[in-house]
């Protein structure tokens, strides 16, 4: 059981014994639906993330490929333009830490990596003036309100740095800023910043290598600071690393190990995903199966539901490979979901653009 400590939800990492409870995707999402993207040679894509609005999808970039943002119409699939492109010039960028699709504004905003500004572009593709940030931002997470001329960002506060979330104008004047404090982390790289913009506000975890008493939070602009919403209590066992976010109804993270990579980067190892849910404040490790799909597991459930949609940009291959295994197994369908993941199979090619399989989240 979590408790409520002044609006703060405090989950007791011992009431989590090594039960894994088994969760359907449907119990968390509408109906999954199945696109394939626009076959066009300028439209190829790799698989990466996307980001899904009413009527438009966006496919991140690839740098492995020098695969640029792309935009497709969410209805048909049909590709409707390249964003930037990669390089060093205007309108061009290497690695994108975090993006923004605000379709209402006809508005596209990506904030590259090391970066003092984040790109703007319109959904036709054409880039408008970036906006000036008040300080270098080595990783980091925005919303830019459009209407009001304001955006708000988060930073890995590495030491020296004056801010760990701050508010300014698209001039690049700041509004107000809140101190790192106890939130600073090493200069380190493999340390990240989860967030997002959830209900209108800005919430977000600096994640690091080095276990300690992290809290999830949420930017109040009107006060100018940071509310606690979510954290462990590990009480008397060793502190995992651990990272959190919620969605409408459950707070979820993961608990998991280092594994050092170089002399200056490491990785997590054993994941192992929970949910607490928000209303009777009961918690326990889960896992996620696809049960549109095949009853299949999803793998690192707590980002992929981290969103307004869950969202997979798949390889046709792996798509039809998985597809076969599944009807040829010993899967109890019924006769209309086999029905339909066969025509599903029948209508994929090898030599399609990727696949992009979506569901809107409940609320």
């Amino acid at each position: 059981m979590a408790s409520n400590v002044n609006g703060l939800i405090v989950a007791d990492r011992a009431q989590f014994t090594n039960d894994v409870i088994t969760i359907p995707l449907s119990f968390f999402t509408e109906e999954l639906q199945f696109l394939r993207l626009d076959d066009a040679d300028e439209a190829l894509v790799a698989p990466t993330g996307v980001t899904i609005s009413d009527n438009y999808i966006l496919v991140h970039g690839h740098r492995q490929t020098h695969t640029p943002f792309k935009l497709f119409e969410r209805a048909t699939g049909r590709f409707i333009t390249n964003i930037g492109a990669f390089g060093q010039g205007p309108n061009e960028y290497l690695n994108i830490y975090h993006q923004q699709l605000d379709e209402a504004n006809n508005r596209i905003y990506l904030l590259p990596w090391q970066s003092r500004r984040i790109l703007v572009f319109d959904l036709q593709g054409n880039g408008l003036d970036p906006i000036p940030l008040s300080l270098q931002v080595p990783k980091g997470k925005f919303h830019v309100d459009t209407q009001a001329g304001t955006v708000t960002v988060v930073t890995l506060p590495f030491p020296g740095m004056p801010a760990v979330v701050w508010q300014q104008t698209f001039d690049g004047q700041v509004q107000q800023y809140v101190p790192p404090r106890h939130l600073a982390v090493p200069h380190d790289f493999s340390n990240e910043v989860f967030g997002r913009t959830f209900d209108g506000h800005l919430d977000f975890q600096i994640f690091t290598f080095v276990p300690r008493a992290d809290t999830l939070f949420r930017y109040d602009p009107v006060a100018n600071k940071l509310l606690p919403l979510f954290t462990l209590d590990f009480g008397r066992r060793d502190m995992n690393i651990h990272s959190y976010h919620q969605t409408a109804d459950f707070f979820m993270g993961q608990i998991s190990e280092p594994e050092q990579i170089t002399e200056h980067t490491q990785r997590t190892t054993n994941h192992r995903p929970f949910i607490v849910d928000r209303q009777t404040l009961r918690g326990s490790f889960f896992r996620v199966e696809n049960d549109f799909w095949g009853n299949t597991e999803i793998g690192w459930a707590t980002f992929a539901l981290n969103g307004n949609y869950f969202a997979r940009n798949a390889d046709p291959g792996d798509l039809l490979y998985e597809l076969e295994n599944m009807l040829s197994g010993n899967n109890n369908f019924s006769p209309e979901k086999r029905r339909r993941l066969t025509d599903l199979k029948n209508s994929i090619s090898e030599d399609d653009n990727n696949w992009i399989l979506f569901a809107r989240m409940r609320r």
